[in-house]
């Protein structure tokens, strides 16, 4: 820029970095304004530990007790699927059919609306309930919308173990009662006498427990190896005492248990011992010791912690998971209820006549009115037993308690929850049963007023609470938030400090670095601001694009800062250089800005889950880009003015490393053809490791949870599922056990059902009683990976009859199943034979384990065919059989009122006749004329192998085939080991069948294909900035071409630290582009200037990259630096990306500088695509004073001549303006 133009610029401009220099009190306040609202906007903004991830579905289910898997397909599964599709707006229907019960997921299109979600469910809702064609005895269809809703706060609340108090006064009464039992015995009957204890909680009501020993004490008899046996109770527990041969007591218990499915496994008795001599009997009950608290109490507890967890504004829903409810049920026989002329049938009509709630009207007299209340509802179960159903021909009342036995007792338990953790540090571990409370945030409420709300209610309620009572987190969003940003935070402030370092190394005095250090929370606090305004929160994802734009936003104060130390140098006035000096670069600072928006944005046509997932990042990104724009034309002038000065001369004389550039460049430009020949050495090299890239999806979560899938046959009944999932707990702590420190703090249990979902990507499994999940709390999070593979390992060995997942908790779109191969079509034997095939195929690749389908073994059925003539004749119905069969499980009568619980009155068949399948053939049918008719008189009992699960997805028959990769492998190296051979199966199926991969590597392709979408859009878009900024469509390709190089050195890091090539890698590639180049436009923007001087191309290009070599060497090294302590601290999600743009920006880094002007010479001398015209210097004193002056002619003496020779080889931003001024 010649003197008269710069004289022009000063006269004429007015833009905001004069602005800010000249009106500096307008300024200084601007600048305490834009950090105070950037410290509110940080304050304000919702904190998350993960982005929002809006769940698109939805689950119903529709119960059919007793019906097969096949017939609940055949009548209900696809009534239900038909009518969900006829919802254009749902993208994918999975259904399973089960023995009794139909469950279809409905899954809603990604594309739709957030706003369109209740309304989508409301209608399929809608059309599930018009249904009016399923069987008869099908219950309710049932519309799970909150399927999606992912729980703030999981708080487990447990019984401890039973007071050694308690413990002390039973062990007194059963020594006691057990001395004399054996006193009173013959001498000859005493030795040799054990006894099997079986404790049980004070409250529960041993009624029907007392039978059942009984029974035992039978069954043990009829063994033929047990002798002089009999029943001892006291307050809490009963006994069985006697002589054993060959045989043991609890070989005993448990056939009599498997055989008899007695409620010797009820859930409050406490485990069984035995004894022999009433000197055992304390040390074997303080081992077998139960829980201090009973079901009924935890219910009672933790409705008392809802409840006021539900008052509070921030709680948007609060559940209970694992309570076990309580029946009243009625236990009756057929032979004696024939016996007084009812029927199992007739109860319902007894209970209902006599359990009324309904209002009588009013009655008004003088001054009054009063209700008539003729309520007839039973109070308690003892007056359900004293209901009159008639008499005897003598007259004496028949109550309903002389005909059935009336207990008050828990439902079979479907579902129950167990806690396991240590009583204190170092202590003895202990299991209790527990209930979990789930509360749910409300929307749009700040996690920190949730927590603190949260906590001091807590700490109000328990307080009511017994002391000794147990509340765990098993899963706390709160702490995780709070611990997830400090951990990010401290890594931005680690970035932060690394940045100044940086500067301050690079400007290689402190005020230069200084104006970088204050520049840094200034742009951030602008960016807080925007981000404030566009509702983004801060999360991981929002943070780690903090973090990544660090070296991004310090491009544009760097280049600023270092224009105005070049004014400065040149003798400019503070006053004026703090504010020319950025606005002569403010063109091109605006294009590299717009370069890196154009890079990052276009992640914004990510779809559905991942979009949702990133969609804070290019947001982000770009407000942070658009801040440090911002403040790179105000504050940095500012600064600049106020501490800037020009630079020593010791420090403009240091220019050797600007010296061997150029002699550098100027080597290779002479060499060109060589040097772009030898590198692309790098392209063989990036090639050969790009071969060694493994693909995957989104990486695990780095997490204090992980959890534990157990799945038993279909058929298993809870108790054996409970057995289960007891041992692998155990299992766990026993390979976790550290003796230097707590690895598992503890072990959520939930058998018979998952957990509620505590993680946004885990689906929560429907209740069945043959699956258990473990949620395992570690301390270190770190120790979550390292014990996966070994507590597999052990699972799988040691737990035998049990499928056993252990599971890391994973970021991104949920995926069941790593490995999934699914085969659609018609036929179940075709299906399964093919399904074989496919297991085959993956049981033959060395890194795949735990391979198996979907639909599990066939299971024992029991089958009753009605005989229709027989029937007919003994005027049975095929209801009838099916409502005297229900009494094996329960029939629902009533209900009891409880205060503010309805308990369920249920009949069911009396113990000892419902017990064993066989019973089934003895059950007496109540026909339509009231006669009882034996089972086996109309009907056919028979037992056979049947499907106990059908799985259906998108309304055809499909089995999914899935595996596991062993450890340290990826679901990509299975599939590329196995594809061949499977694709070979697809094209071998007969007509009507398909074969489709699922897993990680559907969504892999999908993310695939959209983010090349995405990059070809970042590509064309920065394009066309350079072609806008450089007016000319030849030009950008040069800048283009360096980018491969950045790329290969991408796909180098990644390889060497062993990250897998995964979505947050592909952002760190895509990304990569707009940052390299970014900082080659800066570089064009010298080279056009020189141009447009008429320099010559060389002495262009050589002062073009030795102007711009400190600068892009500052950002460059805090871009790469600021990333590491990202790639230290963010765990799996963050190490791809980091190691991707680390590499690939410090090969462009050391590359580009050289090449690009190689590149620019070999396109003007070579190809002539561009012309380069050079015009005699200007006059002197219309010389542009940014270019070195040329050397006057050759002088007498040598010293001037060397003088003016270096002066010429060196950058003019360190021509010392004095020099100038003496020529």
């Amino acid at each position: 820029m010649t003197p008269k133009r710069e004289r022009e610029l000063i006269a004429k401009t007015r833009n905001t970095a004069r602005y800010f220099v000249e009106t500096r009190h307008v300024a200084w306040v601007l600048f305490v304004a834009t950090l105070v609202f950037g410290f509110f906007s940080y304050a304000k903004m919702a904190k998350r530990k993960d982005p929002f991830v809006q769940v698109r579905v939805a689950v119903a289910v529709c119960a059919w007790p007793g019906a097969s898997a096949s017939d609940v397909e055949a009548l209900v599964t696809r009534r239900l699927e038909e009518k969900i599709a006829q919802n254009t707006n749902v993208e994918r229907i999975e259904s399973t059919s089960r023995t009794g019960v139909s469950i279809v997921t409905v899954t809603l299109r990604e594309s739709l609306p957030i706003a369109e979600l209740g309304k989508t469910f409301d209608d399929i809702d809608l059309r599930l309930r018009a249904i009016t064609d399923l069987p008869a005895g099908t219950l309710p269809v049932e519309l799970h919308k909150d399927f999606g809703d992912t729980s703030t706060l999981m708080l487990t609340i447990a019984s401890p173990r039973a007071r050694a108090v308690e413990i002390e006064a039973r062990a007194r009464s059963m020594i006691e009662v057990l001395a004399a039992a054996r006193a009173a015995t013959p001498p000859s009957t005493r030795e040799g006498r054990s006894a099997i204890v079986l404790p049980y909680p004070a409250s529960l009501d041993a009624t029907s427990l007392r039978r059942v020993v009984g029974h035992f004490m039978t069954y043990a008899q009829a063994s033929g190896g047990a002798s002089d046996l009999q029943v001892l109770g006291g307050p809490g527990w009963y006994a069985v005492d006697g002589r054993l041969e060959g045989i043991t007591w609890r070989a005993l218990e448990q056939s009599f248990v498997r055989e008899e499915q007695s409620v010797l496994a009820h859930p409050e008795i406490w485990r069984s011992f035995v004894v022999a001599e009433p000197s055992d009997v304390e040390p074997a009950l303080i081992a077998a010791a139960g829980d201090a608290y009973s079901h009924r109490e935890l219910d009672d507890f933790t409705d008392a912690v809802a409840r006021r967890l539900r008052a509070l504004p921030t709680v948007a829903k609060v559940t209970r998971a694992g309570v076990v409810g309580e029946r009243v049920y009625l236990d009756y026989s057929p032979e004696r209820l024939d016996g007084a002329g009812m029927s199992g049938a007739a109860l319902r009509q007894v209970v209902g006549a006599r359990n009324i709630h309904a209002t009588g009207g009013v009655v008004e007299t003088t001054g009054r009115t009063l209700a008539i209340d003729p309520s007839g509802e039973y109070k308690s179960a003892e007056e359900i037993g004293d209901t009159l159903v008639t008499a005897t021909s003598s007259g004496a009342p028949v109550k309903l308690r002389d005909l059935v036995d009336v207990t008050r007792d828990y439902e079979t338990p479907l579902y129950t929850a167990f806690l396991t953790r240590r009583s204190d540090s170092g202590g003895p571990w202990t299991r209790t049963k527990a209930v979990t409370v789930v509360v749910q945030m409300t929307p749009g409420a700040q996690i920190g007023d949730f927590a603190r709300e949260v906590n001091a209610t807590l700490t109000d309620v328990t307080r009511t609470l017994p002391e000794d009572l147990i509340v765990s987190r098993t899963s706390d969003q709160a702490q995780q938030v709070e611990a997830k940003i400090d951990l990010f935070m401290t890594t931005l402030y680690e970035a932060i400090a690394i940045l100044v370092v940086v500067g301050l190394v690079g400007f290689r005095e402190w005020r230069s670095a200084l104006v970088l250090a204050i520049s840094i929370p200034l742009t951030l606090a602008m960016t807080f601001v925007l981000m404030y305004a566009l509702g983004i929160d801060i999360q991981q994802m929002s943070i780690a694009a903090l973090i990544l734009a660090l070296g991004l936003l310090v491009d544009d104060p760097v280049v600023a800062g270092d224009a105005i130390k070049h004014e400065l140098d040149r003798g400019k006035d503070r006053a004026i250089a703090a504010w020319l000096g950025p606005t002569k670069l403010a063109r091109a600072i605006l294009f590299a800005t717009i370069t890196n928006i154009v890079a990052y944005l276009p992640f914004l046509l990510m779809s559905g889950d991942v979009g949702n997932f990133i969609y804070s990042l290019p947001i982000v990104m770009t407000c942070s880009l658009v801040a440090s724009r911002v403040v790179s034309m105000t504050f940095i002038p500012l600064l600049g003015h106020v501490l800037l000065r020009p630079a020593r001369a010791a420090q403009r004389g240091d220019t050797k490393a600007i010296d061997a550039y150029r002699r550098l460049v100027s080597f290779c430009i002479a060499n060109r053809y060589r040097v772009l020949a030898a590198s692309t050495a790098i392209f063989v090299v990036a090639g050969l490791f790009a071969t060694r890239l493994r693909s995957s999806f989104f990486p695990r979560d780095l997490s204090h949870l992980f959890y534990v899938d157990v799945f038993l046959p279909e058929d298993a009944p809870l108790r054996a599922t409970a057995e289960t999932a007891a041992e692998v707990d155990r299992i766990i702590r026993e390979v976790a056990e550290d003796p230097n420190k707590e690895v598992v703090r503890s072990i959520a249990t939930f058998v018979g059902g998952g957990a509620p979902r505590f993680w946004y990507s885990l689906s929560p499994r429907q209740q069945q009683p043959s699956y258990a999940q473990l949620v395992v709390e570690v301390g270190d999070e770190h120790d979550t990976e390292r014990l996966i593979a070994p507590i597999q390992r052990a699972l799988t060995s040691r737990v035998p009859g049990a499928r056993i997942d252990v599971r890391q908790l994973e970021n991104g779109k949920p995926v069941p199943q790593p490995v999934e191969i699914r085969i659609a079509g018609d036929d179940v034997a075709t299906l399964r034979a093919i399904a074989e095939r496919a297991k085959s195929v993956l049981r033959d690749v060395e890194i795949a384990e735990r391979v198996r389908d979907d639909w599990g073994d066939e299971s024992f059925r029991l089958e009753v065919d009605v005989d229709g003539a027989r029937a007919a004749l003994a005027g049975v119905s095929n209801l009838d059989v099916a409502t005297a069969s229900a009494g094996f499980s329960g029939v629902p009568l009533n209900a009891l009122r409880d205060g503010e619980k309805r308990i369920p009155i249920v009949a069911r068949l009396r113990y000892g006749e419902r017990g064993k399948a066989g019973d089934i053939e003895n059950l007496y049918v109540t026909g339509a004329q009231g006669r009882n008719v034996p089972l086996r008189a109309v009907a056919d009992v028979s037992y056979r192998f049947d499907r106990e699960r059908i799985q259906r997805r998108d309304q055809r028959r499909t089995i999914a085939v899935s595996c596991f990769p062993t450890a340290g492998s990826l679901p990509s190296e299975v599939m590329s080991r196995a594809r061949g051979r499977l694709l070979e199966i697809g094209r071998s199926l007969p007509p009507g069948y398909s074969l489709e991969i699922g897993g990680s590597e559907e969504n892999v392709v999908k993310v695939q294909k959209e983010s090349v979408v995405v990059g070809i859009v970042s590509c064309v878009a920065i394009f066309l900035t350079l072609v806008l900024q450089l007016k000319h469509a030849l030009k950008p390709l040069i800048v283009f071409a360096a980018i491969p190089y950045g790329i290969a050195g991408a796909f180098v890091a990644i390889v060497v630290t062993g990250s897998p090539f995964g979505f947050t890698a592909i952002l760190g590639v895509i990304s990569l582009i707009g940052v390299i180049v970014s900082h080659i436009i800066v570089l064009f923007d010298y080279i056009e200037e020189a141009h447009a001087r008429g320099e010559p191309l060389e002495k262009a290009l050589l002062d073009a990259g030795a102007a711009r070599l400190r600068p892009v060497l500052i950002t460059v090294g805090a871009t790469v630096l600021g990333l590491v302590p990202l790639a230290a601290h963010g765990g799996p999600l963050w190490e791809p990306l980091c190691y991707a743009q680390i590499g690939g920006l410090t090969v462009a880094t050391i590359i580009t500088p050289v090449l690009v002007p190689v590149l620019y010479a070999v396109v003007v001398l070579d190809l002539k695509w561009l012309a380069w015209e050079t015009t005699p210097p200007p006059a002197f004193a219309d010389h542009d004073s940014d270019t070195p002056i040329p050397a006057p002619p050759a002088r007498a003496h040598a010293g001037p001549k060397r003088c003016l020779t270096i002066m010429s080889a060196t950058s003019s931003w360190n021509e010392p303006a004095s020099m100038r001024s003496l020529q």
